[in-house]
């Protein structure tokens, strides 16, 4: 199937409104959802984001009773991506044994947590790479371990791997000969690179069997909010997966969800706008029994000007600066939040920053990084 050409945004069109309906939802309200996205689309030119639903389509579908000559279709993408689930969870048993050996704690992100706490088949999510997270301490051990695995940075050198650039950045794709994707985290999210974050995530972890090991996830409540603070930002196709993967943790989990801790965490990471507006997202579209007392909590949190620019920013595409903005606002979060205005003091702090997070050796090659991407960026325009 080819992706259509279509503009990027940060939340679904009306089109992917009515797939998100006929794969999530029940009863007539699914089947009519269905009948108006299948009257509207040509299935062999759906976005990125449309295709990875399409395995949780036909499952659903499956359970309405639904006849169609495009089911064929559907159940081969969903056959493939069990396929392709199998061996990705094959090949992330093997790393996590070896962090476990090396007494590396671990634990799995993502894909993975979703598919065996809350998906609990194969078949249903698509995960092209898999997505671990280390204790900060641990993040040099995990590093010279994958290296010795014959696992190579997608991007910079092992050089660039300091204490610098562990301070400013969340986590690091890896990739081996075959082609194989490992991203390793050792903060649970890019805004929150912040000591002592990951405490409350570790804390109230929970256990589950993979591959005849023990490991770690987020409880349904830190998925939660993991799942939209990842989802809610503007994308060249617009995000569809991070709606289906929070209602399938509300859908599996309902009695787990601790609302308190999730109003909680949001208002200490300074979340409060993108965890609203997603929630309340899927609510108006989905119908999901969100509380009113906790989305009026939300509601009424107290949000600040840099947190509002932010959040702005996160939303809209990136115009002629890139990802600039973005990576000043985390400059501002990881230095001092009050450092809201321009002066000469921090936009030197700023360019320090964009040193060891781009993992660049020398302060004067950072206008020379910014230009050249600028100029290449531009090009591909």
């Amino acid at each position: 199937m080819n992706s259509a050409h279509r503009e990027g945004g940060c939340w679904p069109t009306r089109l992917q409104e009515l797939l998100l309906r006929a794969a999530l939802l029940q009863g007539e309200e699914a089947v009519n959802a269905w009948c108006e996205w299948k009257a509207k689309v040509d299935v062999d030119r759906i976005d990125q984001g449309s295709l990875r639903l399409l395995p949780l389509l036909y499952r659903n579908l499956c359970i309405l009773g639904i006849e169609d000559s495009l089911m064929d279709i559907f159940k081969g993408v969903y056959r493939l991506t069990w396929y392709k689930n199998q061996v990705v969870l094959h090949d992330m048993a093997t790393i996590v044994s070896a962090f476990y050996n090396a007494g590396i704690q671990t634990m799995v992100l993502k894909g993975t947590a979703l598919t065996l706490l809350h998906y609990r088949d194969y078949g249903l999510r698509p995960m092209y790479d898999f997505d671990v997270l280390v204790h900060t301490e641990q993040v040099s051990a995990a590093i010279d371990l994958l290296k010795s695995l014959k696992w190579r940075p997608k991007s910079g050198p092992f050089k660039a791997f300091n204490k610098e650039y562990f301070s400013l950045r969340h986590s690091h794709g890896f990739e081996d000969n075959s082609g194989r994707q490992f991203d390793l985290h050792w903060y649970m999210l890019p805004e929150c690179c912040f000591a002592n974050t990951n405490e409350d995530f570790w804390n109230g972890a929970v256990s589950t069997e993979f591959h005849n090991m023990s490991v770690h996830a987020l409880n349904p409540t830190d998925q939660l909010l993991h799942v939209c603070v990842h989802g809610v930002n503007w994308a060249p196709v617009p995000l569809l997966r991070w709606i289906a993967d929070a209602m399938v943790i509300m859908n599996t989990s309902p009695s787990e969800i601790d609302w308190d801790r999730l109003l909680a965490q949001t208002q200490k990471l300074r979340l409060t706008l993108p965890i609203k507006d997603a929630l309340n997202y899927i609510q108006n579209l989905l119908n999901v029994p969100i509380p009113q007392a906790f989305l009026e909590s939300l509601k009424s949190a107290p949000v600040s000007r840099l947190e509002r620019m932010e959040y702005h920013t996160r939303i809209r595409p990136p115009g002629v600066m890139g990802g600039l903005p973005i990576k000043w606002f985390r400059y501002l979060r990881s230095s001092s939040p009050a450092k809201n205005s321009v002066s000469l003091l921090n936009l030197i702090g700023f360019s320090r920053f964009l040193q060891h997070y781009w993992g660049i050796d020398h302060l004067w090659q950072v206008p020379l990084h910014i230009v050249s991407t600028g100029a290449k960026r531009a090009w591909k325009q």
